[in-house]
């Protein structure tokens, strides 16, 4: 660096003083973006606010991008100060490049919704923030400074270990009154199968590390790796053991053939993308195999994959996998070889080794914003010492303070629409605050704001139209109403249903938007005219964006017997049966409509199969049981048997068809047509599937 200034000086760049000025500017920025790096790495995985709707992930993200933003401006005004156009390549600057842009042309040519997809912790937005952040540590990271990269990485574990045995021992229960700092896995990285990835990383790096400074006989050195191993072990350990199955704590995630099932269905659809980044959810509902229905936890919907290269096919297709692929293949040749011939680098070792445990991990387990930020750390730090400087033919300071304003400019409108982004998330968690304390103007309010700063999240629109719709409900019920009132739960009404299909706009194939648009259309029945019609299409749709789901079926077929349909009904019922063969709440449903329609004996030998689902002990089994009795009396003594309680343990809810809200405004309000769903066209091929028959139990 000082060779160039003295060739700028000797040409009368600058004067003496200005001269000796550049040296120190350019020496404070290389060393401030040093810092800012290292600092990073270690506050990215402690860093949370419990100022949004998620206090973790959604505040590791906006950490990253703030502080990526600062290093690029910081970066442009070091070249600034140099007159040089200098840029550092590596082997990798191609693949990453490559990985960035297929998930871009993924998300512009598969996701319905582009704000979501930037949002998503995992997707496009983090990968390009991700590729950024590589390209400017691989230009002014120093090698000097890699151990202290290192110790940044692995004290920052050690903390989260520190803090897991905390909250596993209790204290964190004991000495806080905070809720969610009283549950024992509570952890600042975001969740416990974010940490226990992560701890195994900083684990790796820690043991390599100490013993390679343990057989070399240096003692106390090897104590600065040794001790965080230690907090970082029992960490990992106590961890795992919380979340291991059949623990009340066990985590869910998608078993990896339903995740593959997803994952080939999805390229059937769109071998080239998928369904998009940031639309795994959908997938999940369009896509799961019916066996899921099998599993305990069949009414979760799952957003991630079992795998990163499940999720890339999945939401990426074959382009964006190609991409990954590619750069795995470009990370592993060149060090193999190279590591072979040296041998004794230990940071290079434990770089490698770590990056090897990254991608094991990502291949075993759901990716996490910690993993794919440390993989991007690992493959820039690894190549610092095959960086090669290219020094472009271009000395004009002109054009180094056009580029500045042209990242400055970038920069600045990517941290205002940031800023918008979590503005609405901040004033939706301010509504949740104010719901629990029962606050209904305030959550209203604040979900206007939330709506405002961020008008292309659904679930915003979700929680508003639902909002909208309890003061409605709210007004409706005080009895003798004025006009005036007749007329704020019309417009109340009005903005309900506007919401709830400006939900199913931003994303037409997300299930979640077509239930809660039905929702708010059953809940109008007798309220206003058309409501009936309207829910039935909107609950056909919902069916349509998650098929295999016995519970939507259930809901569905409430609906029909609430309006007197019972043979329809009963087709539901007996569809979300034959979904999942062991669902009680499905089959008590089907007796009662068998028995509104006089089919006793079918509906004695539903409640019969009701019966034999649920424990004896449960709290539903004497209300089965009366109700069997019940319909035994309308049959012949022949045709009853005594139904025995089967040894299952766990408890069902038994929910019967809902009543029609009552008519609480008299006449009907009336509803503008345009107020009716906006079915979206199904395209050639695709049709709401019907379940074949299967013999029940």
């Amino acid at each position: 660096m000082t060779s160039n200034l003295n060739h700028a000086y000797n040409e009368r760049a600058c004067s003496p003083g200005a001269f000796y000025f550049l040296i120190g500017a350019m020496k404070t920025i290389k060393s401030l973006i040093n810092w800012i790096i290292i600092a990073l790495v270690f506050l990215l995985p402690l860093f949370f606010l419990p100022t949004t709707l998620e206090f973790y992930i959604f505040n590791k993200q906006t950490l990253l991008l703030g502080v990526t933003g600062i290093l690029l401006i910081l970066w442009m005004l070091d070249l600034l100060l140099k007159k040089e156009l200098r840029f550092k390549t590596t082997s990798l600057d191609l693949p990453i490049i490559i990985f960035a842009l297929a998930y871009v042309l993924a998300t512009i040519f598969a996701s319905p919704n582009k704000v979501e997809a930037l949002m998503e912790s995992t997707s496009v937005g983090t990968v390009l923030i991700l590729t950024v952040l590589y390209f400017v540590i691989t230009n002014n990271f120093e090698r000097k400074n890699l151990s202290l990269w290192l110790h940044s990485y692995i004290f920052s574990a050690g903390l989260l270990g520190l803090i897991a045995i905390y909250q596993f021992l209790g204290l964190g229960e004991a000495f806080t009154s905070t809720l969610w700092m009283k549950n024992r896995l509570f952890t600042p990285a975001g969740g416990p199968l974010i940490l226990a990835s992560y701890l195994a990383v900083g684990l790796i790096l820690a043991i390599i590390l100490f013993l390679r400074k343990f057989n070399r006989e240096e003692w106390l050195p090897s104590l600065w790796y040794f001790i965080p191993s230690i907090f970082i072990a029992l960490g990992l350990g106590f961890t795992v053991y919380q979340i291991l199955p059949g623990k009340e704590t066990s985590l869910v995630f998608l078993p990896y053939r339903d995740s593959w099932a997803v994952a080939i269905e999805s390229f059937k659809q769109n071998p080239l993308f998928g369904v998009g980044p940031g639309n795994y959810l959908s997938a999940f509902n369009r896509f799961r195999p019916i066996t899921y229905n099998a599993y305990e936890f069949w009414n979760f919907r799952l957003g991630e994959a079992s795998n990163f290269p499940l999720q890339i096919l999945t939401v990426g297709g074959l382009v964006t996998l190609a991409a990954y692929l590619f750069l795995l293949l470009k990370v592993a040749l060149p060090w193999v070889k190279r590591y072979r011939a040296e041998k004794k680098n230990d940071l290079q070792l434990a770089l490698l080794v770590g990056l090897l445990a990254l991608f094991v991990v990502q291949l075993l387990l759901p990716i996490n914003l910690l993993i794919l930020a440390s993989t991007f750390f690992f493959l820039a730090f690894l190549n610092l010492d095959l960086t090669q400087e290219r020094q472009f033919p271009l000395r004009a300071k002109t054009l180094n303070l056009i580029l500045l304003g042209i990242v400055a400019g970038l920069t600045l409108a990517s941290f205002y629409l940031w800023g918008r982004v979590y503005a609405a998330d901040f004033y939706f968690r301010k509504s949740l605050n104010a719901l629990e304390q029962n606050q209904g103007i305030q959550v209203y309010n604040h979900q206007i704001q939330a709506i405002a700063f961020n008008p292309y999240l659904p679930l915003y629109r979700r929680a508003y139209a639902q909002t909208n719709f309890a003061l409605a409900n709210s007004i409706a019920s005080k009895g003798e109403l004025s006009d005036q009132d007749r007329t704020n739960i019309t417009q109340l009404i009005q903005q309900a249903i506007r919401e709830a299909k400006a939900a199913t706009a931003l994303n037409q194939i997300d299930a979640a938007n077509w239930e809660n648009l039905s929702q708010i259309y059953r809940n109008l029945i007798n309220f206003a005219q058309g409501a009936d019609q309207w829910a039935i299409a909107a609950y056909q749709q919902a069916i349509f964006t998650d098929p295999l789901n016995p519970r939507i079926r259930v809901n569905f077929g409430g609906l029909l017997y609430a309006l007197g349909n019972f043979e329809a009904a009963a087709r539901q019922f007996q569809n979300a049966v034959d979904l999942k063969p062991d669902y009680a709440n499905g089959y008590y449903n089907l007796s009662a409509a068998y028995r509104e329609r006089k089919m006793y004996q079918e509906a004695y030998q539903a409640m019969q199969i009701v019966v034999n689902l649920i424990p004896a002990d449960s709290p539903d089994y004497q209300t089965a049981n009366d109700e069997l009795s019940e319909l035994a009396k309308k049959l012949p003594a022949e045709a009853t048997a005594a139904a025995q309680p089967a040894a299952e343990e766990k408890e069902e809810v038994l929910v019967p068809p809902e009543p029609l809200p009552s008519p609480a405004i008299k006449p009907p309000i009336e509803l503008p047509e345009e107020s009716g769903p906006e079915v979206p066209e199904q395209t050639e091929g695709e049709t709401t599937p019907e379940v074949s028959p299967t013999p029940t139990p």
